[in-house]
């Protein structure tokens, strides 16, 4: 089969963007954030035993599909005709293999020492101030909620937090919320009981192996910002040319 019929079968959609899920107008960052998602929940090691060849499948079909419309020539002709030269992109890309050296080089494994870097650039830096703005305009003002929007959150750090906050305030650079203004020592306390508590959770369920129950009690909207860490990570730490297309 080809492409158009691959992803019909095994996706129920025709264009490439909708197998993506992604507007035809989405800039290149928006199409390898949408595939880095999509190819971790197909990712064949995901996959039950039962099904590692549909999974496996479908990770080639959507690893073809970035590699096409991460091309500007080959997404230029696509958007023009609505044809693509699915035959040529190389010539191993019928191996599983290729498709996961592919995924590979596009998504390094990111290090704890760089994680660490990342943390210590960070802090204090233009980006965190930016980034805390933003959740806090999201979260109006609710320091009980900020935590999940903000991956610069520390309990022991509010304090630094909250002032950064009032002098943006004083400056009219965000409004003040009620909410904000409102937030009591009792509440500060209750928050500090609760990190304290989900921390040594974490720590309990690390000891014991439970990985997935770590994994399941990441709430979404912090694990989206999290995600959005590690790709500016990889952004700085993994830059490279991921496909040599044979011509």
């Amino acid at each position: 089969m080809g492409l158009f019929e691959d992803c019909e079968v095994y996706f129920g959609v025709k264009s490439l963007y909708e197998v993506l899920a992604v507007e035809k107008t989405a800039k290149a960052i928006e199409i390898k954030k949408a595939y880095r998602q999509l190819s971790l929940v197909l990712h064949p090691d995901k996959a039950a035993e039962d099904r590692k060849v549909e999974y496996t499948r479908k990770f080639q079909i959507l690893s073809k599909v970035h590699c096409i419309l991460s091309d500007s020539e080959k997404r230029q002709v696509y958007d023009e005709t609505g044809i693509v030269d699915d035959e040529n992109i190389s010539t191993d890309d019928s191996d599983p293999e290729f498709w996961m050296n592919y995924w590979r080089a596009l998504f390094p494994r990111v290090k704890l020492a760089d994680v660490a870097k990342f943390f210590e650039k960070y802090k204090a830096s233009k980006q965190e101030k930016e980034d805390l703005k933003e959740a806090y305009i999201k979260v109006e003002g609710d320091m009980d909620v900020l935590p999940e929007y903000f991956i610069g959150y520390k309990v022991e750090e509010e304090d630094k937090i909250v002032a950064v906050l009032e002098e943006m305030i004083q400056n009219s650079e965000i409004p003040s919320f009620p909410k904000f203004l409102l937030d009591t020592p009792a509440k500060k306390a209750a928050r500090k009981i609760k990190f304290q508590k989900e921390a040594a959770e974490v720590e309990e369920m690390a000891a014991s192996g439970e990985l997935a129950a770590i994994i399941n009690k990441s709430r979404a909207n912090r694990e989206s910002n999290f995600n959005d860490m590690i790709s500016r990570m990889e952004n700085k730490y993994g830059k490279k040319k991921v496909v040599e297309e044979k011509k």
